[in-house]
């Protein structure tokens, strides 16, 4: 019978792959399934151990022959054409006005410099908090209490570190078009800027930013931002997390944000963007956040705290896309890869991405999900008695706020020997 998951999950990589990239040559198909099936289950991005599965033999000449041969694929094919167009069309689907769609950058950097990898630059390293050389990414993801990890909807590596605000362009152009608009943009800070939110404004966008410029006068009282709020009373609110209810407490009030059209110049005019501040305080600190909103709520007391607390859930909401750049660092190993074309970091980047979509996705809804839970039941005992996949497992379930208990009692677990038990654990 051979291993029953493996074939199961093979079966499944094909139709995932076929649904993203459609109909490709026999060379591409082989060479997108191989480098997939690496990066998901072999939990790597470097050439070496990516044409492992490939090698015949032990020898020398053997192995340099199947690198080359994987170099040439990461260079040659396209992975990237066909991946947002697929991510955007489940946008498109799952889009409506309560979605709350996290837009964020992260990096990939090189602890060691990058030296010889192509367009690398240096830049601010926030998950290692130096700076180091590499490139910054973007990404949106559906976020919520109704999703168990943030579900990508559009990635996008740009090269070097000077291209963010090209990045954040494209990537909610590209989200209006698919999406018609619907759904709640929330940012974090660093594009608070006047432009951003006027042009969030004048696009009829509802958005979340966090506020970086807390000195900012949008009081029209010339008085920092935390200083006015201070004198408003707290109004109590509950928000939902995957652990359960946060009460926290909140305070708005109505501001205006000036943008001029042309800073050089002396006589352009002043653009006046109306919108919503918002402070939200829990455990003793607070978060200021900007409430990208039709007017008509910024004037109506009732609707505008309805928008407050619906701000401060979608930027409790945010954090997901924060775990999911970790698991996709980590679980896949992006950063490990030591590749000189930034074409091949690119479908490295997006094999990552592919993998973690499967996984939080796909897999899930796919029609073998089943039988591949059934495999998982059946060997619980092999996998369990290894303590990392015990302690994994009882802290996933220990925080969360409900489990499932099926009625009944417990099967008897028979352990053949203390013997074999000892050798399961090797």
């Amino acid at each position: 019978m051979g291993n029953i998951l493996k074939n199961e999950l093979d079966c499944t990589c094909e139709e995932f792959l076929a649904s993203v990239y459609g109909e490709r040559s026999r060379p591409c198909s082989a060479a997108m399934k191989t480098l997939f099936s690496s990066v998901l289950m072999r939990s790597s991005t470097i050439v070496k151990e990516l044409s492992a599965p490939l090698r015949n033999s032990n020898s020398r000449i053997e192995a340099k022959r199947v690198q080359e041969m994987v170099s040439r694929w990461l260079v040659n094919y396209d992975f990237d054409g066909k991946l947002n167009p697929y991510l955007l069309g489940h946008a498109a689907q799952a889009a409506d006005e309560r979605t709350t769609f996290a837009i964020d950058f992260s990096d990939i950097s090189k602890e060691f410099g990058g030296g010889g990898m192509e367009g690398m630059e240096l830049g601010y390293d926030g998950s290692r908090g130096c700076t180091a050389m590499g490139h910054d990414f973007i990404s949106i993801s559906i976020v919520g209490a109704g999703h168990l990890e943030a579900d990508p909807v559009y990635v996008k590596l740009g090269e070097g570190r000077h291209r963010k605000g090209e990045l954040l362009h494209d990537a909610i152009t590209a989200l209006m078009e698919a999406t018609g608009g619907r759904g709640w943009m929330v940012l974090d800070r660093g594009m608070d800027d006047a432009e951003f939110i006027f042009r969030m404004k004048s696009g009829g966008r509802h958005a979340v930013v966090r506020i970086r410029d807390m000195k900012r006068d949008v009081f029209g009282n010339g008085r920092a931002i935390d200083a006015t709020l201070s004198a408003l009373p707290f109004r109590k609110a509950h928000l939902n997390t995957y652990r359960g209810v946060r009460k926290v407490g909140l305070r708005c009030a109505k501001g205006v944000m000036q943008y001029c059209t042309n800073p050089r110049s002396k006589g352009a005019p002043t653009q006046e963007t109306r919108l919503l501040v918002v402070e939200s305080r829990f455990d003793g600190k607070s978060i200021y956040l900007y409430v990208v909103c039709p007017d008509e709520v910024v004037d109506d007391q009732d609707r505008a705290w309805e928008f407050a607390v619906r701000a401060a859930q979608a930027y409790c909401d945010r954090w997901q896309i924060e775990t999911s750049f970790q698991s996709v660092k980590q679980e896949f190993r992006l950063e490990d890869a030591r590749v000189r074309k930034f074409k091949r970091l690119v479908n490295i980047f997006d094999l990552c991405f592919l993998s973690y979509v499967f996984m939080i996705r796909y897999l899930r809804s796919s029609r073998r999900f089943k039988r591949i839970v059934k495999v998982f039941s059946d060997n619980f005992r092999t996998l369990t008695l290894r303590m990392h996949s015990l302690l994994a497992g009882l802290r996933e379930l220990y925080g969360a706020e409900t489990v499932r208990n099926i009625t009944g009692r417990p099967k008897k677990v028979i352990v053949e020997s203390q013997a074999q038990m000892l050798f399961q654990l090797e």
